[in-house]
């Protein structure tokens, strides 16, 4: 399908859907300087990714945990919120029915705008003590100031469990979505990846706007290839356009 008819297509599929589900990954904030995970430059060609992504690592070495968690959060700190985001946020404005899902640890679709973003993995920009349960800073030093053990970033790592109430939240809103755009994420990570699938099974449409092709791209209803940066923001344009001139 040649691009303009997707993005037509796509952009339809958006203005007469009623509930709306996006679920993003790494792609949508690799314009802020965030890296992804599996390109040639992605956080698993960085050694110290693959030695400090287990929760007991912290235990194991913690200094160079410390080192490289607070390196990753620098990075995030220094980023800002691209087109793509300022777009999804713009999205829930006109559609306030609309749930934003993300697998980023980044916090840029609440620093753009977005209310109440359901983030699978937790975030960067919080912290916590496994040792005492705190969950307050400030994380001097990465230091509980309850107890004063080291604290981890809250997102999570190798071999712990999605936050349940934040999982429950984005398969309920899977399940009844008539539309499920699916941006920026491989959707090969389990249990995040089926939620695309209890959209489908749900009798929801799929989207699928990535920088390259996806397996679920045989069950998407319209496919769009290219930057979240470039083609979000298209997208809401055609949705706020089609807003305005009912009003």
């Amino acid at each position: 399908m040649a691009e303009g008819i997707a993005l037509e297509l796509a952009a339809e599929l958006l203005r007469s859907a009623r509930r709306i589900v996006v679920f993003s990954g790494a792609g949508l904030s690799k314009a802020s300087g965030i890296p992804t995970y599996r390109d040639a430059d992605g956080l698993w060609m960085n050694k110290d990714a693959l030695r400090f992504s287990h929760a007991e690592d912290l235990d194991r070495d913690p200094a160079g945990f410390s080192r490289f968690w607070a390196e990753r959060l620098r990075v995030v700190e220094a980023a800002r919120p691209n087109p793509g985001h300022l777009a999804l946020a713009q999205l829930q404005r006109l559609r306030p029915a609309t749930r934003l899902v993300t697998q980023n640890v980044d916090g840029l679709l609440s620093r753009a705008g977005a209310a109440d973003v359901l983030e699978l993995h937790g975030s960067l920009r919080r912290w916590r003590c496994d040792h005492c349960g705190n969950r307050r800073g400030p994380w001097l030093f990465q230091r509980c100031l309850r107890c004063g053990r080291r604290a981890r970033p809250d997102v999570v790592m190798f071999g712990e469990m999605l936050n349940k109430g934040v999982l429950l939240d984005a398969q309920s809103a899977a399940q009844e979505s008539d539309l499920f755009l699916l941006v920026g994420s491989t959707a090969v990570v389990y249990p995040a990846a089926d939620l695309p699938q209890q959209a489908l099974a749900n009798g929801g449409q799929l989207v699928t706007l990535n920088a390259e092709p996806l397996a679920l791209d045989h069950s998407a209803t319209a496919v769009l290839h290219g930057k979240a940066e470039e083609l979000l923001p298209r997208l809401v344009e055609s949705l706020g356009r089609q807003v305005s001139g009912s009003a």
